[in-house]
Formats: structure tokens, sequence, C-alpha cells
């Protein structure tokens, strides 16, 4: 079985599986948020702002996801030593 390959992003390691991981929970997270806009915009009474606060509430689920996943999966981090 091959070894996980390892990334660097934002100056962090993490693995592939879990880099995957992560993007699937955010897109669910951002996903939901943008399909579930029209009840929660029926529900706070303002439909004419439906299309504003659908792109706000997607942006809220990525960061929601963005949290979620930070808080699940963490760093392989490489230390150096001089």
């Amino acid at each position: 079985m091959p070894k996980d390959q390892l990334y660097e992003i934002f100056g962090e390691v993490i693995s592939s599986k879990h880099f995957l991981k992560a993007f699937i929970i955010t897109v669910a997270a951002t996903f939901i948020m943008y399909f579930a806009a029209p009840a929660i915009v029926k529900a706070l009474g303002k439909e004419d702002l439906l299309k504003a606060l659908r792109v706000t509430l997607s942006a809220l689920g990525a960061f929601v996801g963005f949290i979620i996943s930070s808080i699940l999966i963490e760093p392989k981090r490489i230390v150096e030593e001089e």
C-alpha cells in the first residue's frame, strides 16, 4: 500500500487523505447553507433579500466547514533543528 502523500499549504503540512476530508466537509457545509437559505430567509421574513443572504449564508457555511475541519484534522508539523 503506498504511503499517503504530504503537501504543504500555507506553511502547514497535511496528508492528501486529510486534505480531501477537509475539502468535502467545507463543500458540504457551504452547500447545506446555500440550499437552506430560502427557508432561513422565509423564517426571517426577508424574501426580497434572498440572493444577497444566499451568498452570505454560503460564506458562513464555508467558514463553519473550515472551523470543523480545523478541529478534526491537525496539521503534521515538521520541526527542523539547527
